[in-house]
């Protein structure tokens, strides 16, 4: 941003009362692990589905099936991460279907991951109400119906939905923690008790898994795995989005591997191989705590049992979750009513996604209880499984797209990651789904030749030819908003991410420092007393306001110059490096004195590795540049001044003057201090400022990449400037404050 004093304005169109982007920077790679270990509720598939799959298929090798499918999901994961490295986008399938087939096809799969994802979500309340009501029979004798149940879980899932991600992602740490605890506890006391006092290794072999029904128990084994592909809706929420969607998905994958392998094999050994068929159909779902009450004893079973259903609220958190950051995907790049695109301005969630989901989720469940639906063998398989279907086709299709992805860009990753893996994975996932096709009656618990088994699944065909169709109509009659589809925040932009790196030369296959961190609170700004770098600096700020001092003015020009060199305003101010280098000093410490001599608000990181300048502007205008700003601005730039006055020009034609605001004149970073996050902590602290004050605040971004960060902290584009002469493009870019 370059710029000085406007005198003249224009009104620029009324700003968004909403945030289109998600809060940066809440969750690291645990976080992200918990929320997608969550949705595959490892208690609930060891308890329930292990046990199912011992009971429907007849096969002993069902552990052998769960490591199979782990290797099978770890070769698709090798490529679906790589597409994380490249693209951010809450969107996750719909977006690398997007950018790696096509935005017809991308807004299919957005419609299949809807339905997909609400019926595993709306299925799961099913076995919830049940599971409670069960509970609390046991515990207190009370006779509590299923849907109240739901509805309970239900009201506390629509109420956290809308809260800070990073607050979801504790409670989701602590039950899921639980849970896996209680599952490791059942596998010791199995394995230090085996049946006939002998451990045996037989339901690990392969060749125990290559008999009748094996298809099925594939089948079994990979509807446990569903889930652990979206960390990828929560990329824009994560402090490193290009490492951390990648390293969660593996830990998920291996952990959920490792520990239903293992405790499918522990449930044979404390019932011996040749038994463990004949108790699962017995016992069903409750095997594992009939098992272990023996050894562990009441007390600890009914823990265990409460667990059970806090695995199940985690689960439909989780999904909830993810559903919500879909629908504001779609919302914010106008597939869907662009209202859905909102975030709230203190939590940064997608609120108004999360609402919708929940509105969706009452309806069925209210259709469920008039139509007195059984909530367990109508609403959690037949959800479940529908929704395990769903995720299933998608992720053939994201296989694909990675392949289509990368044959554009052979030299972003390896040729294992861009070619081998999804080529691999996508055929070991066609034949899955050719199994789950097959048995999709054993899933949801059906005779065989029951007409739930096929119309079920061509709601997927109905589903994607609707996303088609409005693809297609998208591109006829709305092509503004077909031309950003898949773009997500950089949809004004038009470029992803990782284009603009490749413009910036950037080599994307080696590792690239940490983005930009996204800060959305940070406490009051010091104001320090003039006394230069000494003075005293609150540690938990680590952000100062500077004053009039001559070390202070050669800091702030000093780090102005050096951030603004290459930026591309400059390079059109003054194409010679050189020359630029020596007249840049100059120019800045017209600007800088000016600040720090009262007209504006310089502030800096304490160790003075970046600054900002804002300028208050009460009556519309700000009173940025001295009075003899003309003849200073002549010395300072010689021949080059032409080019200077016609930026002035053009951003004083463009500077709203209708209402009050704040300017930032200028934010900027040493370069060998860049991709820290020192410039978005400058900006994040004064604007929580100016939202306790409730006052907007304006700028002018100089490039694209700006322009995504200054997306980030809530501000949206009001209008463009363009410089004449060949002169560069400035957004414009307003951030309203105390919006709702």
């Amino acid at each position: 941003m370059v710029g000085t004093a406007p005198r003249t304005g224009q009104t620029g169109r009324a700003p968004s009362k909403v945030s289109a982007v998600l809060a940066a920077n809440r969750l690291g790679v645990a976080g992200v692990v918990f929320f997608v270990v969550a949705a595959a509720a490892p208690l609930t598939t060891v308890a329930g589905g292990v046990t199912t799959g011992f009971a429907v298929t007849g096969v002993l090798g069902l552990p052998a099936a769960y490591l199979v499918t782990t290797v099978i999901f770890a070769v698709f994961a090798a490529g679906y991460v790589a597409m994380s490295r490249h693209i951010t986008n809450a969107g996750a399938f719909y977006t690398y279907l997007v950018q790696g087939l096509g935005r017809i096809p991308g807004v299919a799969a957005s419609f299949v991951a809807l339905l997909a994802y609400n019926a595993m979500q709306i299925g799961l309340y099913g076995l919830f109400g049940a599971a409670l009501s069960g509970l609390v029979g046991s515990l207190f004798g009370a006779t509590v119906p299923w849907w109240l149940g739901a509805v309970a879980g239900w009201a506390v899932i629509a109420a956290v939905g809308v809260l800070r991600v990073d607050i979801s992602g504790r409670l989701l740490a602590f039950l899921v923690v639980a849970e896996c605890l209680v599952v490791l506890g059942y596998d010791l006391v199995f394995v230090a008790n085996p049946a006939g006092g002998a451990v045996s290794l037989e339901p690990v072999l392969p060749g125990n898994l290559v008999v009748a029904g094996w298809g099925a128990a594939l089948a079994v084994a990979a509807a446990g795995f569903v889930g652990f592909e979206g960390g990828a809706a929560f990329a824009e929420e994560t402090k490193d989005p290009r490492r951390t969607v990648a390293r969660a998905t593996f830990l998920a994958i291996g952990l959920l591997g490792l520990l239903y392998t293992v405790s499918s094999w522990a449930l044979s050994v404390a019932t011996g191989p040749d038994g463990v068929v004949a108790a699962a159909r017995l016992h069903g779902p409750a095997l594992l705590f009939d098992l272990g009450s023996g050894h562990v004893g009441a007390a600890l079973t009914d823990i265990a049992r409460v667990l059970f259903v806090t695995g199940l609220f985690a689960a439909l958190l989780s999904f909830h979750n993810t559903v919500a950051r879909y629908l504001f995907s779609l919302g914010r790049e106008r597939v869907l009513p662009a209202a859905l695109g909102g975030t709230h301005y203190r939590t940064g969630s997608p609120y108004l996604g999360s609402l919708t989901q929940s509105a969706i989720a009452f309806v069925v469940l209210a259709i469920a209880t008039l139509s007195r639906t059984d909530p367990v063998v109508t609403l959690f398989f037949v959800g479940t499984s529908l929704g395990a279907l769903g995720v299933l086709l998608l992720m053939i299709g994201t296989s694909a797209a990675v392949l289509g992805y990368f044959r554009r860009r052979p030299a972003a990753e390896s040729r294992w990651s861009r070619q081998i893996a999804p080529a691999l994975g996508g055929v070991s996932l066609v034949v899955v789904l050719v199994l789950v096709l097959t048995n999709f009656p054993v899933l949801l618990r059906v005779p065989a030749g029951d007409p739930r088994g096929w119309v079920l699944p061509a709601l997927y065909a109905i589903v994607a030819v609707a996303g088609l169709l409005w693809g297609w109509y998208l591109k006829e009659t709305r092509p503004e908003v077909y031309r950003t589809i898949g773009l997500g925040a950089n949809r004004i932009i038009g470029r992803t991410m990782s284009e603009l790196d490749s413009e910036r030369g950037l080599d994307l296959s080696r590792p690239q420092p940490p983005p930009i961190m996204m800060v959305t609170e940070l406490p009051t700004v010091v104001d320090m007393p003039p006394v230069g770098r000494s003075a005293p600096v609150r540690s938990d700020t680590g952000i100062v306001r500077l004053h009039n001092t001559s070390v202070e003015l050669d800091t702030v020009t000093t780090v102005l110059a050096k951030a603004f060199h290459t930026d591309m305003p400059g390079e059109w101010l003054i194409p010679e490096p050189d020359v630029r280098a020596r007249v840049y000093p100059a120019f800045f410490r017209i600007l800088a004195r000016h600040a720090l001599r009262g007209a504006g608000e310089v502030f800096a990181t304490a160790d003075r590795t970046a600054v900002a300048i804002w300028y208050p502007a009460p009556y519309g205008v700000p009173d940025a540049g001295p009075a003899d700003y003309d003849a200073q601005l002549a010395a300072a730039t010689g021949p080059y001044l032409p080019r200077f006055l016609s930026l002035d020009a053009a951003m004083q034609a463009g500077h709203p003057v209708d209402r009050a605001h704040h300017y930032l004149h200028f934010v900027g970073v040493l370069p060998e201090h860049q991709g820290r996050g020192l410039g978005s902590a400058l900006l994040a602290s004064r604007l929580s400022e100016l939202h306790r004050q409730g006052m907007p605040a304006y700028l002018e971004a100089s490039n694209r990449r700006n322009l995504a960060l200054f997306l980030h902290h809530g501000f949206k584009v009001i209008g463009t400037v363009t410089v004449p002469d060949g002169g560069p493009t400035l957004y414009r870019m307003w951030r309203e404050a105390r919006t709702r």
